[in-house]
């Protein structure tokens, strides 16, 4: 048994793609990647530290979350794929590993979305503020070229093509997307969250309102990938559940919907949400508002309908 890489007549893109992603990885882990300040007093935190930070306020729990999801994952990763590509496998062994790779890869940037949130709410003037470091662009091409290098190397699975059977949705299944996505486009708009500081400096949080207010403050990195990850992917996703469900011959979509369910992350920006109102209760105090749990209530209901599509019997193409 020969490995992928000697199989494939040794590759060099997913070989090339997957060492930076390791490089840039390391590095971004280890700079900091916010600066909260409070007064005249600034803290800088790596994902590292910001993680030690959760565990000493209590919120071990949290900490754990995003220790697996930011540091422990995208290192197994980067090695499985490592594995995947040098080592002998077993070709069906192959496609499992990389599949559950692909599906949760997009994970890893929670810590991305943590620090977006933190620059979007804690903007309190000269009470309390944070910026985003460099740390965060380096820490985030890692997580995007780890997630790149995941698509190199399925690629040279030669997996034989495959669609998706899917009956006709029933009724409710039909309404419950529809209402999914009115959540969803709702909760875009609605206030998340209000930040609090000695009762006469508050500021409210959306994710629309944060999203332009970075992009006018000259965060465009981090401005553009809530746009894109948080917004743009996840209402056409939404959009192509819906289509599936009503349409008459919903197979033809099924493989496209899939598909974009590896980079609409809405269900991980709700994560990041849960992490920044424990995680700045040390700056300012935090009072959630109805848009928090509708965005959360879409991001559940969008999590049921990825499952009812993963299950769906896949027959190969002719």
């Amino acid at each position: 048994m020969r490995s992928l890489w000697q199989e494939s007549d040794r590759p060099a893109t997913p070989v090339l793609v997957l060492a930076l992603a390791s490089v840039t990885l390391a590095t971004g882990l280890c700079m900091p990647v916010v600066t909260l300040r409070s007064g005249l007093a600034h803290d800088s935190y790596s994902v590292l530290g910001g993680i030690f930070d959760l565990a000493r306020s209590g919120e071990t729990v949290l900490a754990l979350v995003v220790l697996c999801f930011s540091v422990l994952f995208p290192i197994v990763k980067v090695g499985a794929l490592a594995h995947v590509l040098f080592r002998p496998v077993a070709s069906e062994h192959r496609v499992r590993l990389v599949r559950w790779l692909e599906i949760l890869g997009r994970w890893s940037m929670l810590d991305v979305f943590v620090v977006a949130i933190l620059i979007g709410s804690v903007h309190l003037g000269i009470l309390s503020e944070a910026y985003a470091e460099r740390g965060i662009y380096v820490f985030a091409a890692g997580i995007l070229l780890s997630m790149f290098s995941t698509l190199a190397v399925h690629r040279l699975l030669r997996e034989p093509r495959a669609r998706s059977w899917m009956p006709r949705s029933s009724r409710t299944e039909r309404w419950m997307s529809l209402a999914t996505l009115a959540l969803f486009t709702l909760g875009l708009f609605l206030p998340l969250m209000v930040v609090e500081k000695f009762r006469f400096w508050d500021h409210e949080y959306s994710v629309w309102n944060a999203s332009a207010r970075m992009l006018d403050e000259g965060e465009l990195f981090l401005g553009y990938a809530v746009l894109f990850f948080v917004v743009l992917l996840p209402l056409a996703r939404l959009s192509g559940i819906v289509l599936l469900r009503w349409a008459r011959r919903p197979e033809r979509f099924a493989r496209a919907v899939l598909e974009l369910e590896k980079w609409a992350m809405l269900d991980v920006f709700g994560l990041a949400l849960l992490v920044v109102v424990a995680k700045i209760g040390s700056v300012a105090s935090v009072e959630t508002r109805s848009g928090l749990w509708v965005l959360l209530a879409a991001a559940l209901l969008s999590l049921r309908d990825s499952w009812a599509l993963r299950r769906l019997p896949r027959v190969r193409a002719r």
